[in-house]
C-alpha cells in the first residue's frame, strides 16, 4: 500500500467516514499517524506504540485512555480501523458513569435533567420528522444506561461515589419509566399533557439561567448547596404531588398534602425543593406555636427564598391559624404583585418570589383540629394514599446493586403483606414504607460486605434479621414459615459478632446474671436494629429484662471502646411544659425544659468517639410523643415553640423502653 490517499470499494463500504494516510513501511501500524474521523470532529487521533498486543489511542484533545480505550490489532489495516470507529462511538456512550465521578452530586443531577430533557424533545422533533422508531430507540438507550449504572454500583466504591451514583440512578429509573410510558402510550408530540405535565429541565443561554418547567408553572433553579442527601424513588403518586405542588406555586399558593402517617407527605415536598435547588426548613407545629413564633419563620422564609414545610399544621390552636392566615395572605398579596418589599409585622422585609409554604395534615387523628376557612382557601390540598410500594423496593434495590431487584422487590412485598394478615395484631407492629426502608438499607450493607452471597440470601437475611427482634413469641415460627415459603431451599446463619457477644457475656456475668443464649441474642438484635435506625422501643412486660438488656448494651459498647452515655427520663413524671419548654408570650424569653436542656446538650458538635442516648423510660402517649415527630422521622429535628431547631447528630439516638400496652 504507498503513501497517500488510499481508495477502495470494499473498506469503503465498511467505514465510509474514513480517510486515512499511512505508510506501507508500517504494516503493524506502529507510525499511523493521522486518523480522521467525523466523530472527532475531523481532527487527528494518534495512535502511540504497540505495547502487550494493544494499541492506546490518543484523542485530538492529547487526553490518552489507555484503560478505556486499547484497540487490539485484528487481521487488515481496514478491520483495525473498523473496530476504532465502533469503539470510539462505545467510549463516547460509556463515559457518562465517569463523568459523574468528575462533578459535585447536585451538578451531576442538574446537567442530566437539562440533557435528558433535551434528548427527549429531540425525540419528538425526530419523529416528526418521520422516524417513529426513534422513541423506542431511546428507550433502549435508557435501559442501557441504567444497566452501566447498576454495574459500576456492584463495584468498590467510595461513600461518596456510591451515593452519587445511587441518587442519579433514582432519577435515571423515573425518566426510563416515562419514556416507556410514552412509547406505550404512543406520545409522539412535545405539547402533549403527558410530556407537559413532567418537570422539565432547560439551560437558557441567553439570561444564563436554568429554569425549570411543569405545565403553566415556570420556576428558576435555586442553587442551594446541600450536598449528597439522597432522594426519593419518584412513583406515580409523588409525580401527582409535585404536580400539584407546581401548580399551586404558580397561582401563588401554598400546598397542603394530607394522608396517614408514613406516607411520604414530607418527605415529597422536601424532595419538590431538592429537585428545585432550593432549601426546605422543615417545622413540627404544636399547641405551644403562637403566632409570632410561626411569623419569625415566615418573615425568614420571604427574605431567603426558602420553602417552610409545617408538619402537623392542624396541631396549632384554631385561634392562631386565624392570625396565620393573615400573614400568609399578606405575603401572597407581595408575590402577586410582584414586589420587591413589603411591610410584614410591622417591619419592611425584603421578598424573594422563590418562597413557598406548605402543610401537611394527618386528618382524623387525636388532638388535631379542623383548619379555617380562611386557611383553607390559601392552599391546594393533595391527598397522599399509601405509595406503590413494590416499585419503591424495586427501585432502592437497583440504587444498592442488586441485579434481580424486580423479583426481590416483588418477593419483599408480598412477605409484608402476608405478615401484616396473618401474624397477630400488635400495637408495635409496621409493615409500612418506613419499615420495608431500613430493612433495604441493611440489605445493600450486607451485599457490600458480603459480595460472594447470593442476591436472594441476602434479602433473606436482612428480612429476617431485621424483623424478628420485634415480634412477639408465637409469631416467631410464622414469620419464618413465610420466609421459608418465599425462599424455598435457602439458609443462612445469623450474623454473629464474635468480639460484641463475648463483652455483652462478660456484662451479665460481672453484673451477677446468669447468661441465658436468649437474652445475650436480644442485645445483639437491639445492636442490629441501631445500626440502621436512630430511634428504637424496647417492648415488654415489668421485670422483663428491658432495662437489664439496655444497660448491657450500653456498657459492651464501652468495653469495646465506643463510650456510650445513657440519659434516663420518664415523660409522664412531669407536665409538657417541664418536658419541652415554654416561650413567654409577653417578654418572648424562653425557658428550656428538662428534655429540650438534655437534647441541647447532647448534640453538641464532638469530635469524639463516643455514642450519647436519650431514654424515655415510661408510658408513651400523645400527649407528649407528638412532638417527638420530627425527631424520629428523617428530619431527625426537635422543633421547639420558640421556632428553634435542633438537630440530632449521628453519634445520639432515642431509646423508649415501654410496656406494650400503650404503644
Amino acid at each position: 500500500m504507498s503513501s497517500g490517499h488510499v481508495a477502495s470499494t470494499l473498506p469503503a463500504l465498511r467505514l465510509p467516514r474514513l480517510v486515512v494516510f499511512c505508510k506501507a513501511s508500517d504494516p503493524e501500524l506502529h507510525t499511523v499517524t493521522h486518523l480522521y474521523l467525523s466523530v472527532c470532529a475531523c481532527r487527528p487521533a494518534i495512535f502511540l506504540p504497540r505495547q502487550k498486543g494493544f494499541t492506546t489511542v490518543c484523542l485530538p484533545e492529547m487526553l490518552t485512555l489507555p484503560a478505556l480505550f486499547r484497540i487490539k490489532e485484528i487481521g487488515s489495516y481496514w478491520d483495525c480501523l473498523w473496530y476504532v470507529r465502533k469503539s470510539l462511538v462505545k467510549v463516547c456512550f460509556s463515559f457518562r458513569v465517569d463523568w459523574m465521578l468528575l462533578y459535585q452530586g447536585m451538578v451531576v443531577l442538574a446537567a442530566s435533567q437539562v440533557w435528558w430533557t433535551w434528548e427527549v424533545e429531540d425525540v419528538f422533533r425526530q419523529v416528526q420528522k418521520g422516524e417513529k422508531q426513534a422513541m423506542k430507540n431511546y428507550g433502549k438507550k435508557m435501559h442501557q444506561q441504567i444497566d452501566e449504572l447498576v454495574t459500576r454500583i456492584t463495584t468498590p466504591l467510595s461513600k461518596n461515589d456510591r451515593k452519587k451514583y445511587n441518587t442519579v440512578l433514582i432519577i435515571d429509573v423515573h425518566a426510563r419509566d416515562i419514556v416507556d410510558s410514552f412509547i406505550r402510550g404512543s406520545i409522539l408530540d412535545a405539547q402533549e399533557f403527558e410530556w407537559e405535565s413532567q418537570l422539565r429541565f432547560y439551560w437558557d443561554r441567553d439570561p444564563d439561567e436554568l429554569n425549570i418547567r411543569q405545565c403553566t408553572g415556570t420556576f428558576s433553579y435555586g442553587y442551594e448547596y446541600m450536598g449528597l442527601n439522597g432522594r426519593l424513588v419518584i412513583t406515580a403518586l409523588t409525580d401527582r404531588i409535585y404536580l400539584t405542588l407546581t401548580q399551586a406555586l404558580s397561582m401563588y399558593l401554598g400546598g397542603a398534602p394530607a394522608g396517614p402517617a408514613g406516607t411520604g407527605k414530607t418527605e415529597t415536598t422536601k424532595d419538590l425543593a431538592k429537585a428545585l435547588g432550593l432549601l426546605c426548613v422543615v417545622t413540627n407545629c404544636g399547641e405551644g406555636m403562637d403566632y409570632k413564633a410561626v411569623g419569625k419563620i415566615f418573615s425568614g422564609l420571604a427574605q431567603c427564598g426558602a420553602w417552610g414545610c409545617f408538619d402537623e399544621f392542624n396541631r396549632i390552636d384554631a385561634s392562631v391559624l386565624s392570625v396565620i392566615s393573615s400573614q400568609i395572605q399578606t405575603i401572597r398579596n407581595a408575590l402577586i404583585h410582584q414586589l420587591t418589599t413589603f411591610q410584614f409585622e410591622g417591619q419592611e422585609i425584603s421578598l424573594d418570589p422563590r418562597m413557598g409554604i406548605f402543610i401537611t395534615m394527618n386528618p382524623g387523628y387525636a388532638g388535631r383540629t379542623e383548619l379555617p376557612e380562611s386557611v383553607k382557601a390559601l392552599f391546594r390540598p393533595v391527598v397522599v394514599i399509601v405509595p406503590d410500594l413494590q416499585q419503591i423496593c424495586e427501585i432502592m434495590l437497583f440504587s444498592e446493586g442488586f441485579l434481580w431487584a424486580k423479583i426481590l422487590a416483588k418477593k419483599m412485598t408480598v412477605l409484608y403483606k402476608l405478615a401484616r394478615e396473618q401474624l397477630s395484631k400488635q400495637h408495635h407492629y409496621d409493615f409500612g414504607l418506613r419499615a420495608l426502608k431500613s430493612v433495604l438499607v441493611m440489605a445493600g450493607e450486607l451485599k457490600r460486605g458480603s459480595a460472594e452471597l447470593q442476591e436472594d440470601v441476602v434479602l433473606m437475611r436482612a428480612l429476617r434479621d431485621m424483623n424478628l427482634p420485634k415480634f412477639v413469641f408465637e409469631d416467631v415460627p410464622l414469620f419464618l414459615g413465610l420466609i421459608s415459603d418465599l425462599f424455598p431451599g435457602l439458609d443462612c446463619p445469623r450474623v454473629r459478632y464474635p468480639n460484641f457477644n463475648d463483652a455483652v457475656e462478660q456484662v451479665l456475668e460481672e453484673a451477677g446474671f446468669v447468661v441465658l443464649p436468649v437474652q445475650v441474642d436480644k442485645v445483639v438484635q437491639m445492636f442490629e436494629t441501631m445500626l440502621t435506625r436512630h430511634t428504637t422501643m424496647v417492648v415488654g412486660p415489668t421485670g422483663g429484662g428491658k432495662s437489664v438488656v439496655i444497660n448491657t448494651l450500653c456498657q459492651a459498647q464501652t468495653r469495646l471502646g465506643l463510650t456510650t452515655k445513657l440519659y434516663t427520663l420518664n415523660p409522664k413524671a412531669m407536665s409538657v411544659i417541664e418536658l419541652y419548654g415554654i416561650l413567654d408570650p409577653t417578654t418572648r424569653d424562653w425557658t428550656d425544659g428538662v428534655l429540650s436542656n438534655i437534647f441541647r446538650e447532647i448534640n453538641r458538635p464532638t469530635d469524639k468517639k463516643e455514642r450519647k442516648y436519650i431514654l424515655f423510660d415510661g408510658d408513651v402517649d400523645a400527649l407528649w410523643v407528638e412532638n417527638m415527630n420530627s425527631v424520629m422521622d428523617d428530619n431527625k429535628l426537635l422543633t421547639l415553640a420558640n421556632g428553634e431547631r435542633i438537630r440530632l447528630q449521628a453519634h445520639c439516638a432515642l431509646l423508649f423502653e415501654a410496656s406494650g400496652d400503650e404503644t
